[in-house]
């Protein structure tokens, strides 16, 4: 790995290793402090699962929602700050600005859930230096025109060539709602 980029790579395994009553591993960028915990794909971005499900396990920090669209709604942003426990804290920011300012330390030291609404912001977040190992698919729900994959796993056509960019890009897709599921490895379901 190049020092000069920001990474999430694996530590431990991954999200994979994670069972309830377990502590979660932790995806660490180089040369930094700040460690993301896990990095979930998730169209509702704060939800039950993520709060209590993933966060009783991984006891984050902070979460941060990385998305254009949400960080520049003023009235979505106040939506989603105020659905975590005020001892989790919250960053909402554009998918530049998470970059920049997990680039800059501003959360080194911390447990960090990353939360992006669809593969392409994965995508978006490696073209602006981020190195990523693996990603948690954890919810793509149903919508007119999307495909199944998994019970909890419908794609679109974008989202699924974002999926498979992803995978030839060395990105390890894991499909996983909670922590206590069985991880499913998605990477030959969307080639």
């Amino acid at each position: 790995m190049k020092a000069s980029r920001s990474s999430i790579s694996s530590t431990a395994g991954g999200c994979a290793g994670i069972a309830a009553g377990e502590t979660a591993p932790t995806l660490q960028k180089e040369g930094y402090e700040a460690m993301i915990t896990v990095l979930r794909i998730d169209d509702r971005l704060i939800h039950a699962q993520v709060v209590i499900g993933w966060g009783r396990i991984i006891k984050p920090d902070r979460i941060v929602i990385a998305d254009d669209h949400v960080s520049a709604n003023a009235w979505e942003k106040s939506l989603y700050m105020n659905s975590v426990s005020p001892d989790i804290k919250v960053s909402i920011l554009s998918l530049a600005d998470t970059v920049d300012q997990v680039r800059g330390g501003v959360f080194d030291r911390e447990k960090v859930i990353l939360l992006v609404r669809n593969p392409q912001n994965v995508l978006t977040l490696i073209d602006l230096g981020f190195e990523v190992d693996e990603v948690n698919v954890g919810g793509l729900h149903y919508g007119e025109g999307k495909e199944k994959l998994l019970d909890h796993l419908y794609v679109s056509k974008e989202e699924r060539s974002a999926l498979r960019e992803l995978v030839k890009r060395g990105v390890t897709l894991e499909a996983r709602a909670l922590p206590g599921h069985e991880p499913v490895i998605l990477n030959s379901r969307v080639v």
